[in-house]
């Protein structure tokens, strides 16, 4: 029995997924969440893609998503590629959704929630070890969950409405 379980046990766990990829999905979940950003103006939204070596491909398909602007919601949505080793591309840019290592990051997200910028990532992990202000599934069903605490240090705010769409924590 045992030499039975531990085959598919390792089985089990070189198939799990190491990290959540972020869709196209999750980026229209992302920009319909900044329309419910308070004290910015506007319809165009820039969200910086942050990044590590390793998710350099999907940096680049996601700025592929975003060019030419994604309509989501009340925004629109454009795209700039933003290193994790270099986070001064982090400039004028409305949010920053974390991808690959830089969403494992602490100090990453420490550092975007205080210049002042939201920052998001389709992994939950980042949102539930209080590195991201939000957290965005789009699959199989949609679940944003913002962390308050990383919300008020990164002084970003929602409308009420927006409450009733969200988990807190």
């Amino acid at each position: 029995m045992r030499n039975f379980l531990l085959p598919v046990a390792a089985g089990l766990l070189l198939a799990a997924p190491a990290a959540a990829e972020t869709t196209t999905r999750d980026l229209e979940v992302i920009g319909r969440a900044l329309g419910f950003v308070e004290n910015q103006s506007g319809s165009e939204r820039v969200l910086a893609i942050v990044h590590d070596a390793s998710s350099a491909g999907e940096a680049e398909a996601l700025l592929t998503a975003l060019s030419g602007g994604l309509r989501a919601g009340r925004v629109t949505l454009t795209g700039r590629l933003v290193s994790s080793a270099e986070l001064s591309g982090l400039d004028g840019a409305h949010a920053a959704v974390l991808i690959g290592g830089a969403a494992g990051d602490p100090s990453i997200a420490q550092a975007i929630n205080a210049a002042g910028i939201l920052s998001v990532a389709s992994d939950m992990g980042c949102v539930e070890a209080q590195g991201c202000v939000m957290g965005v599934q789009s699959a199989p069903s949609v679940r944003i969950v913002v962390n308050r605490a990383n919300a008020d240090a990164a002084s970003v705010s929602f409308a009420a409405a927006f409450a009733m769409m969200i988990e807190e924590i």
